[in-house]
C-alpha cells in the first residue's frame, strides 16, 4: 500500500474525503491528516508519505507554496507526487500545479468518481516510480544484473547462440526449480562441459551467475510486495532454504531482503 497524507484545512471536507474513498481498494493508505500547510510540510519531512492530497488554499503555507518547498528541500528520492484540490478555477493555480508536475489537478467539490480515477492513475504513476528504483538498485548492487535485464542472448547462424539462447529461456522459465546446468545442457543434447564454455563465452557469465541473477532481480519484484513474507519469496525463486537465499541476497544486492524491503538497500562496494 501507498501511504497517503492528506492536507485539507475545512474540516467537513476532510472528512468527507477521508470517508467517501475506500482508499485501499485504490492501493493506498491514510496514513496522516493535517489541517494546515505548516503541519502538512511537517508531516511530510517526518512520515514521507507516497502521496499529497493537499488543497490550494491552506492557513500558515498554501498548497503551491507546500510543494514548492517540499521540492526544493525534500531528497530525489523521498519526493512525494501531489493531488492538488481547490475550489478556484482559476486558471493561474492550474498553471503553477503542471508546472510542479502535480500528478493531477481537481476541483472542489469533488466528485467521488473523479477522485478514484485520479488515485489510480496516481498509483500506476507510483508504481513506474517504484519499478525505476529496483533498476537503480540493481544496478548499484551489480551491473551484470543489468546486462541481463532482458533476459536474451543473440541468435544468429552459430548453433552455439541457439543453445546459449534456449538455455536462458530455461533459466528464465525453470528459475523457481532446482535447476542445473547438468539438466539443462541434457535437455539440449548436449554435453555440460561444451554448454558451460559457449555459455561463458556468449554471456561473460557463467550458468550458476546467470540462474543467480534472474533469481535475485524476480525476488527484488516479490519483496515490494510487503505480505510476502520472505521465506515464500525464497521459495519462489527456487531457495528451499530461507538462510541460504539470504545470503545470496546479500551478496548479490549488497544489502539484506528486509533491509532492500525498507528502502535501506546500497550499493556494493
Amino acid at each position: 500500500m501507498y501511504r497517503v497524507l492528506l492536507a485539507e484545512d475545512e474540516e467537513l471536507v476532510r472528512r468527507a474525503i477521508i470517508a467517501t474513498i475506500h482508499w485501499e481498494a485504490h492501493g493506498f493508505a491514510l496514513t496522516d491528516t493535517a489541517k494546515d500547510g505548516g503541519e502538512a510540510l511537517s508531516l511530510i519531512f517526518r512520515t514521507k508519505p507516497d502521496l499529497v492530497v493537499t488543497d490550494i488554499r491552506m492557513p500558515v503555507l498554501d498548497g503551491i507554496s507546500l510543494i514548492r518547498m517540499v521540492r526544493e528541500e525534500m531528497d530525489e528520492e523521498d519526493l512525494p507526487v501531489f493531488i492538488v484540490l481547490t475550489a478556484h478555477s482559476d486558471f493561474d493555480y492550474a498553471r503553477q500545479a503542471v508546472k510542479l508536475d502535480v500528478a493531477d489537478f481537481l476541483l472542489k467539490p469533488l466528485d467521488e468518481e473523479e477522485l478514484a480515477a485520479s488515485l489510480d492513475k496516481t498509483k500506476a504513476r507510483l508504481d513506474r516510480k517504484t519499478r525505476s528504483g529496483i533498476l537503480e538498485a540493481i544496478s548499484g548492487a551489480h551491473p551484470a544484473l543489468l546486462s541481463i535485464a532482458a533476459a536474451e542472448a543473440p541468435v544468429g547462424g552459430d548453433p552455439t547462440d541457439t543453445y546459449v539462447s534456449r538455455a536462458i529461456d530455461e533459466i528464465c522459465r525453470c528459475y523457481s526449480s532446482d535447476l542445473s546446468l547438468e539438466d539443462t545442457a541434457a535437455r539440449l543434447g548436449i554435453s555440460e562441459g561444451y554448454l558451460a564454455r559457449v555459455f561463458r563465452k556468449k554471456t561473460g557469465k557463467t550458468f550458476f551467475d546467470y540462474l543467480t541473477f534472474v533469481r535475485m532481480r524476480q525476488a527484488m519484484e516479490l519483496l515490494l510486495d510487503p505480505a510476502a513474507r520472505i521465506q515464500e519469496v525464497a521459495a519462489a525463486v527456487g531457495y528451499t532454504d530461507q538462510r541460504n537465499f539470504s545470503q545470496r541476497f546479500r551478496q548479490i544486492v549488497g544489502c539484506t531482503p528486509t533491509e532492500f524491503r525498507q528502502g535501506k538497500g546500497a550499493a556494493k562496494q
